[in-house]
């Protein structure tokens, strides 16, 4: 798809520009209604899907970069929190109200929205709770470990609205993007349906305005 956009916009920069800027390929067009005002509303269409096109482009680096940093974040805080989550089971082995409230029981969720909330559960419930906290650092898990765990979860929390974000921008853009381009296509069709018969004896035209093969 990106490949066909950019393929589009430079051919018909190309078509317009030579057909606007030689004077005896723009006389021959005029006979068939491509005055200079219907040449402007072509370049106006083509200037819109250009500037579209990149804004799409910026928008979707900014997605992709939203969701590289979610991830390293998710590997960064469970790196703290799996270690956390295994003390726990130890520590409160054999307390099912334990068990309950900090969510220690069965498989992490594979979603990032339901691992945030296990996350979440496990160490605000945690750090509510002295005599758990107690129980934890008996196996070295400090109040300050505990914090910098949860820190490390409401980063996550923060980059993954981060990127819902991005993701909604950058397909806002390329909806703009794609009927821009859907636009500048229509006229493109028509503008160079239109040359190939203006031109039909004037082959080097055809090539100035990079229309290759007639048929």
């Amino acid at each position: 798809m990106n490949k066909f956009i950019d393929e589009l916009i430079s051919k018909a920069d190309v078509a317009l520009s030579n057909g606007k800027d030689q004077p005896a390929l723009a006389a021959l067009l005029l006979e068939y209604g491509y005055t200079p005002e219907k040449l402007a509303t072509g370049e106006s269409l083509w200037n819109q899907a250009r500037s579209l096109n990149m804004a799409q482009q910026k928008e979707n680096g900014e997605q992709l970069a939203a969701t590289e940093a979610l991830n390293k974040s998710i590997d960064a805080a469970n790196s703290v929190y799996m270690p956390h989550l295994k003390v726990a089971r130890i520590a409160f082995r054999n307390n099912i109200n334990y068990w309950a409230k900090l969510a220690l029981k069965g498989r992490r969720q594979n979603t990032q929205s339901g691992w945030l909330g296990q996350t979440k559960v496990f160490y605000t419930n945690l750090l509510d709770d002295n005599l758990a906290i107690d129980k934890m650092a008996e196996f070295g898990q400090t109040r300050e470990k505990l914090e910098a765990g949860l820190q490390l979860v409401l980063g996550v929390e923060e980059n993954l609205a981060t990127r819902k974000k991005e993701m909604g921008e950058a397909q806002d853009a390329t909806k703009a993007r794609d009927k821009a381009i859907d636009e500048l296509q229509d006229w493109y069709s028509d503008y160079i349906g239109i040359a190939r018969l203006a031109l039909a004896d004037q082959p080097q035209y055809l090539e100035m305005m990079g229309i290759i093969s007639p048929s």
